[in-house]
């Protein structure tokens, strides 16, 4: 069994440029995200806590960037159910009618996010 995660899986063609457009629109889709999140969020004082906590963010994001552009199928989907289950939570939220005021701006992401993680993981259309 290979346990080498740093190396690509064997897929070529049409399959890995989905790999890599999930990998891309995922990156993108969650710094955008994390805009939003900080545009409603009331101001606050950035201190070294919160400074830390952004950049692991950011760098959670990366790493899971180049995983998902290596094709790692299972990894791929693990983040599409997440984020299916994220966008029916939202979209819940939002029928209830008590939500954070950045819902309507977070779902598209999630929506998004949750459709090119699939597609890539279990090869839609």
């Amino acid at each position: 069994m290979d346990l080498d995660i740093a190396q690509p899986n064997e897929i070529i063609g049409p399959r890995l440029k989905k790999y890599r457009v999930a990998g891309y629109g995922f990156l993108a889709l969650n710094i955008l995200y994390l805009v939003f999140a900080f545009m409603f969020v009331p101001s606050f004082h950035v201190d070294t806590t919160t400074f830390i906590t952004i950049v692991l963010f950011l760098a959670l994001m990366v790493l899971l960037t180049v995983f998902i552009c290596r094709a790692k199928k299972r990894l791929v989907q693990i983040l599409a159910v997440l984020y299916g289950a994220r966008s029916l939570f939202a979209i819940y939220t939002l029928a209830m009618g008590e939500y954070f005021p950045a819902v309507p701006y977070f779902l598209p992401c999630l929506l998004v996010t949750f459709y090119l993680l699939g597609r890539a993981g279990w090869n839609w259309r």
